[in-house]
């Protein structure tokens, strides 16, 4: 064991491991979830599995087209294995892929190739950035406000803007629920943010559009949870089976983890990884990652699990 780690550090990070050795034999190609496992097995001193890890990173980034982060991962491994065979034929390939490509399309290919790494993926964020015409029913709730393009701080922004529109747009678009699903959701969670916003002074969680598409639909949580995860590739933590420090959750203010049902559940090394309840608020992850100094992973989460979460922390009576 590390000197220099508690034993319930040394401990949380073994959960970090296990948790994120699944994800990643799950999804072989999630970028992100090698390199926090990198990080947790150098973290308690356990090099070789960190090569390892490292290899299978390399390999990664090697598939997505992302040839320079490849071969800094190659150059860190022969490092320390400055004869290994595998590595350097590795390397060649790396090598041989670079010199095949378009020299005025790497640049932009590298950059692509990097904004798309890891599960969660561009799927969603490219929607979040479009301009794409709102289905007729939405836009009579009122929606599309761009309130970010204003005057207005971040922060007062988010009392304004729910971030359940972009959600409520995807749903419809890939056509797992209807538009007048979306729109019954959305009226339903407004109207019960808008109760919860008016209890002044009251620590109460907010309402969420998944569990209201659900009830909504009549679309049991996890096949709906299913639909979303097949049609955008997020990651998933099953955020029940995690243990989490009470510190961490309190690293983000109230109105984001209360307000936005965000809970940060780890750190491992510079990134702390983040489970949301919904994956589609923009704003909301902007003001997270300006509150902490740490690269953001984010992971979907039930809404009763992250509530749970929340209701021990904050001692609050747990809301499904």
């Amino acid at each position: 064991m590390e000197a220099k780690l508690t034993s319930e550090e040394y401990a949380q990070i073994l959960q970090t491991i296990e948790m994120f050795e699944v994800i990643s034999q799950a999804e072989p190609g999630d970028c992100q979830s090698y390199d926090i496992l990198k990080e947790a097995y150098l973290k308690i001193g356990q090099t070789e599995a960190a090569l390892q890890v490292s290899r299978k990173l390399a390999e990664a980034y090697l598939h997505m087209g992302l040839y320079s982060s490849a071969l800094l991962e190659c150059e860190g491994i022969l490092q320390q294995q400055p004869d290994s065979p595998d590595i350097i034929a590795l390397m060649g390939e790396i090598e041989s892929r670079t010199h095949n490509r378009p020299a005025t399309t790497a640049a932009s290919t590298e950059s692509s190739a990097m904004n798309g790494a890891g599960r969660n993926g561009a799927n969603g964020h490219a929607l979040l950035g479009s301009d794409q015409a709102q289905p007729a029913t939405l836009m009579a709730l009122g929606g599309n406000r761009r309130v970010r393009s204003g005057t207005l701080d971040p922060e007062e922004s988010l009392a304004l803007d729910d971030g359940n529109e972009p959600f409520a747009r995807f749903l419809t678009h890939q056509r797992i629920i209807t538009e007048e699903i979306a729109a019954t959701a959305l009226a339903r969670v407004r109207n019960k943010n808008s109760l919860r916003s008016s209890a002044a002074g009251e620590q109460t969680l907010a309402a969420s559009f998944l569990n209201e598409v659900s009830a909504a639909a009549g679309i049991e949580l996890d096949q709906l949870l299913s639909s979303l995860l097949d049609a955008t590739k997020f990651g998933y933590i099953p955020l029940e089976y995690y243990d989490i420090d009470r510190s961490v959750v309190r690293t983000l203010p109230e109105n984001l983890t209360l307000g936005r049902l965000m809970v940060p559940f780890d750190i491992v090394s510079r990134t702390m990884m983040i489970a949301v309840s919904n994956p589609f608020d923009g704003l909301a992850k902007e003001i997270a990652q300006s509150r902490v100094d740490y690269h953001i992973q984010w992971y979907l989460a039930k809404p009763s699990a992250i509530a749970r979460v929340l209701s021990d922390v904050y001692r609050l009576d747990t809301r499904d």
